[in-house]
């Protein structure tokens, strides 16, 4: 049985708000207590090291906890695609997700976020999600057979996505959208005294995400010039930037790619807000009860976390884009007859790079990791 004291910090590593910089030591804590509830983000001392191998184990440096071979993370594929009648470009290279053991990239996330909620005492906790993140606290649930406890509000529309359902993960599904299943969801956990595990301001979430785009960036030989993530919270997006931050830091690369925020047209907050040049998330940016093929980021209102992710993509010059449904199902198609799995939610990622490639944004020469962040659900 694991228990907190198996479980080892990294010495390195400390928290640092986001908003007014104030550190703080590494501990279960999500929000700054000296601004308005700025995030907090794990600051690294000293250098970092890349090893050799492959799986999380290599990045034992650059992660707040050292990995456990319990909570082992295999790499996943990085494969070139090659469609020149689709786009014809020769540096699309897409990260494949859904080779995970939950079928998408949020696996990353529960190989970190677990043994850090369980460093930090908790046991029992509260998640709500739209079906991806939820379902990696599941599988760990059904894993360690009891030793975590879940709580998982998800709404009615989006209760087919959960898998690895077990006796220590309870569901409660909910009549409202996503947004607001979160807000019932934190309610529950204050009214039964369990854990709120924190969404997106839960920094070990961020930390394990994060692997994906500097495990990419290793497959490439540390050439990357432009990275593209589909986004709700941007919780995955906001981790890969700190993540290649690291990567710079330490000398492994020469500047900081572009990050290209993605979403899709029927549910795009960020991409109406941030092409308005707004600094928050405006009543006209949300979407209530949104739809769209692409059901993982179907959150209609980010006004938490869209000041982060806005200020991430003008600091690397980066930008939103939001294609539409049509364009969404094509590439959903050509990446199934290019042999790679994708779900709808990681087939925007090659629809936006077509889009950047034929509007000229792309220049010919460069390289684009493409995170196809979960594979198809059979």
């Amino acid at each position: 049985m694991l228990t907190p004291g198996h479980i080892e910090a990294n010495s390195m590593a400390h928290l640092q708000c986001a908003v007014c910089g104030k550190e703080y030591p590494l501990e279960l804590r999500y929000r700054c207590q000296s601004c308005d509830g700025g995030v907090l983000n794990v600051v690294y001392r000293g250098n970092q090291k890349v090893e050799s191998g492959s799986g999380l184990q290599r990045f034992k440096d650059f992660v707040p906890i050292k990995p456990l071979p319990e909570f082992s993370c295999p790499e996943t594929p990085l494969i070139r695609f090659d469609n020149a009648q689709y786009v014809d470009h020769d540096g699309i290279y897409c990260k494949v997700e859904g080779a995970l053991a939950t079928g998408n990239t949020k696996y990353r996330q529960s190989c970190m976020a677990t043994p850090g909620l369980l460093w930090g005492g908790v046991k029992e906790f509260v998640v709500s999600s739209t079906g991806n993140s939820s379902s990696s606290f599941m599988y760990w649930a059904k894993e360690l057979e009891g030793q975590i406890r879940v709580h998982v509000f998800v709404p009615s529309t989006h209760r087919h996505r959960l898998k690895f359902q077990s006796p220590y993960a309870t569901i409660h599904e909910t009549d409202v959208d996503f947004v607001e299943t979160g807000k019932l969801a934190k309610d529950y956990a204050q009214d039964h005294n369990l854990f709120w595990e924190g969404g997106f301001f839960n920094f070990f979430r961020r930390e394990g995400l994060k692997t994906g785009y500097m495990e990419g960036a290793t497959q490439m030989d540390f050439q990357v010039d432009v990275v593209f993530q589909p986004i709700s919270s941007g919780m995955g997006f906001y981790g890969g930037y700190f993540g290649f931050k690291q990567l710079l830091a330490n000398g492994y690369i020469k500047k900081m790619p572009r990050f290209v925020g993605v979403q899709q047209d029927t549910c795009a907050p960020v991409y109406t807000a941030f092409h308005a040049n707004r600094e928050q998330i405006a009543d006209e940016d949300i979407i209530r009860n949104p739809t769209g093929k692409a059901e993982a980021i179907l959150r209609g209102n980010p006004t938490a976390t869209y000041s982060y992710l806005r200020d991430l993509i003008l600091d690397t010059q980066g930008t939103v884009v939001a294609p539409t449904q049509a364009e969404l199902l094509k590439s959903y198609e050509v990446l199934q007859q290019a042999g790679i799995s994708a779900c709808h939610t990681g087939a925007l990622s090659l629809a936006a790079c077509k889009k950047l490639i034929l509007d000229g944004w792309i220049s010919p020469e460069e390289k684009c990791l493409l995170m196809v962040t979960g594979g198809r659900m059979y």
